[in-house]
C-alpha cells in the first residue's frame, strides 16, 4: 500500500509542477533563451566577490610579496574573466548548438560607410575622452588598476596585451555578443540591447561615477554598432582604445 501512496504523492507533486510552470508560461523550447539571461547575474556575481585581484593576492600570499605581484594578480582575474564571459558563454552556445549565432558574433565585419565614419569618429573621441578623462581626479585614482605600473613599466606591455585578450574581448564577446545576437531573436532588437547594457553597466558598479553613467550611452551604441556590423571586433577595438589609451595618458 504505501507503494502505491509514494507513487501516487509522486504523480500528484508532478503534475503541480507541471501546471505552476505552465502558469508562468514557461516553455523548455526557450531554455537557451533563460540560460542566458540567468547567466549575467550568476557570472557577474562569481566574478566580483571571488575573482578579482584582491581575492588572488588573498588566496596567494606570496604574490603580495613580488615585485610585479599586482600585475600577476590581475593576470588572474583577467583570466578569470576570460574564463567566466568566453569560455562559459561559448560553451553554451556550443551545447544548444547556436553556431549561427556564434558566426554573427566573430564573423568579418560587415562595414558600410556609415559604420566606418562612426567607427573612425569614436576612436579619435575615444583617444580625445582617454587624454582628458587621465587627467581627472576620481580616474587618477582609479587607473591604471595595478598601482605598481606607475612607478615600474617593465611589464606594461605584457599587462595591456593581457587587458585586452583576456579581458576587452571576453566583455565584448559577453555582452554585445552572446547576450545582444543570443536575446534578439527571442526579445527584439532594442529589448536585446537595453538587457546587455543593464548587465554591463552593473560591472562598473564602484567605479568612478563619470565611468559608469558613460556606460550606459555607450553601452547602447555599441549593441547598435555590433547589430549593424554583424560582429563584435569593432567594439572589442573601440572599448580597448578608451581604456588603454587611458592607462597610457596617465601612466606617462
Amino acid at each position: 500500500m504505501s507503494g502505491g501512496s509514494d507513487t501516487s504523492t509522486k504523480v500528484k507533486y508532478k503534475q503541480y509542477f507541471s501546471d505552476f510552470l505552465a502558469s508562468i508560461d514557461y516553455d523548455r523550447k526557450d531554455n537557451f533563451f533563460y540560460v542566458i539571461l540567468l547567466s549575467a547575474p550568476v557570472l557577474l556575481t562569481i566574478y566580483r566577490y571571488f575573482t578579482e585581484a584582491q581575492d588572488f593576492l588573498v588566496y596567494f600570499p606570496a604574490l603580495a610579496q613580488m615585485d610585479q605581484g599586482e600585475i600577476w594578480a590581475y593576470g588572474l582575474e583577467y583570466l578569470s574573466f576570460f574564463v567566466l564571459f568566453l569560455i562559459v558563454p561559448l560553451a553554451i552556445l556550443k551545447y544548444y548548438n547556436k553556431n549561427d549565432i556564434l558566426k554573427e558574433i566573430i564573423g568579418i565585419p560587415k562595414m558600410d560607410k556609415t559604420m566606418k565614419w562612426v567607427g573612425l569618429f569614436l576612436a579619435l573621441y575615444f583617444i580625445y575622452s582617454a587624454f582628458v578623462g587621465s587627467s581627472m581626479g576620481p580616474i587618477l585614482e582609479e587607473y591604471p588598476l595595478p598601482r605598481t605600473l606607475l612607478l615600474d613599466q617593465s611589464m606594461l606591455w605584457f599587462y595591456l596585451l593581457i587587458y585586452l585578450v583576456l579581458y576587452y574581448l571576453p566583455w565584448e564577446f559577453f555582452f554585445r555578443g552572446v547576450m545582444l545576437f543570443g536575446l534578439k531573436d527571442k526579445y527584439g532588437l532594442i529589448a536585446a540591447i537595453l538587457i546587455q547594457t543593464t548587465s554591463s553597466c552593473l560591472v562598473h558598479i564602484d567605479k568612478p561615477a563619470v565611468e559608469i553613467l558613460g556606460s550606459i550611452p555607450f553601452g547602447i551604441l555599441f549593441g547598435i554598432i555590433a547589430f549593424r556590423t554583424r560582429s563584435i571586433w569593432l567594439v572589442v577595438l573601440l572599448h580597448a582604445i578608451l581604456g588603454i589609451m587611458t592607462d597610457i595618458f596617465i601612466i606617462f
